[in-house]
C-alpha cells in the first residue's frame, strides 16, 4: 500500500528529527499497518508535487468527560524542510473537519510546551491549555466541536 510506505518514511524522518533511534522501521511498518486497518484511527497526508510532506494521525474514542465521541490528534508531522508554509495548520484544519464528520464533540491533543510552532497553531485554531480547575497551564488541548460539548 502506497500510503503505508509514505507514512513509514515520514515517521522515520520524524523519529530522526527527534534524535531517537526507536521505533525501528519494522516497528513503524507493523504499527502503521495496524492503524491503517483500524476503524478508530485515520491518517491524513499532505502532499505536494514532490510527494508526501506531512501527516496527522487521528484516533477516535468515546469520552465520558465529553459525553460522546472525541478525537485525539496523536501525531502531527511536517517534513522540516517544508515547515512555515501552512502545511501543519492545513493538516490540523483537515483533522478538525474529519473529526466533525465522524461525529466527534471535541478534539484533544498534547504537545511539549517548548514546541513554539505547534503551540501557536493550536491556540490560533481555538485549542485551550488552561485548566480552570487547577488555575494553571497543562499542555493538553481540547477544542469542542459543537456548542453542546462540555469542555472540562
Amino acid at each position: 500500500m502506497a500510503d503505508a510506505a509514505a507514512l513509514v518514511g515520514m515517521a522515520l524522518t520524524f523519529r530522526n528529527h527527534l534524535e531517537r533511534t526507536t521505533p525501528t522501521q519494522a516497528q513503524f511498518e507493523q504499527s502503521i499497518a495496524v492503524l491503517l486497518n483500524s476503524p478508530d484511527a485515520r491518517f491524513l497526508i499532505a502532499s505536494d508535487d514532490d510527494g508526501p510532506i506531512g501527516y496527522v494521525l487521528l484516533r477516535f474514542r468515546y469520552s465520558m468527560w465529553v459525553g460522546g465521541a472525541e478525537a485525539t490528534i496523536e501525531d502531527l508531522f511536517v517534513d522540516p524542510s517544508r515547515r512555515k508554509n501552512g502545511v501543519g495548520r492545513a493538516l490540523i484544519q483537515a483533522a478538525l473537519q474529519a473529526a466533525t464528520a465522524q461525529g466527534c464533540l471535541s478534539v484533544c491533543l498534547d504537545t511539549n510546551e517548548f514546541n513554539v510552532a505547534s503551540n501557536a497553531i493550536y491556540t490560533q485554531l481555538g485549542f485551550n491549555a488552561v485548566s480552570k480547575r487547577w488555575n494553571g497551564r497543562q499542555i493538553f488541548y481540547r477544542k469542542p466541536l459543537t456548542p453542546t460539548a462540555v469542555a472540562i
